[in-house]
C-alpha cells in the first residue's frame, strides 16, 4: 500500500498539467486558408467545464475564471478512477 510518505518523496517531479478548451476537426484546406486575425469558432461555450488532465490521465473537472487578467481553472472536482 502506498502512504502518504511514499508520495511525499514524489514532490519535486515535474508533470505536464493540459487543460483542454477545445477539440475540432476540419479538413487540410480549412487549415490552407487559415490568416493571421481569423477567429476559429470552438464548439464550447464559456460555462462548459473543462477536463484537466495530468499527463494523459484526467484528473480534475474546472471552470474558466478570469483574475488579475490572467486565466485560470476553479477546480469543481477531481476525477476519481478506481487504479
Amino acid at each position: 500500500m502506498i502512504t502518504i510518505e511514499d508520495l511525499k518523496l514524489l514532490k519535486d517531479v515535474e508533470v505536464e498539467v493540459r487543460v483542454e478548451l477545445s477539440t475540432i476537426v476540419r479538413n487540410f484546406e480549412f487549415l490552407l486558408n487559415i490568416k493571421e486575425g481569423d477567429i476559429i469558432p470552438l464548439e464550447k461555450s464559456l460555462e462548459d467545464f473543462l477536463i484537466m488532465h495530468v499527463g494523459n490521465i484526467p484528473f480534475a473537472i474546472g471552470e474558466m475564471t478570469n483574475i488579475n487578467e490572467k486565466y485560470g481553472i476553479r477546480i469543481v472536482d477531481l476525477i476519481k478512477e478506481d487504479v
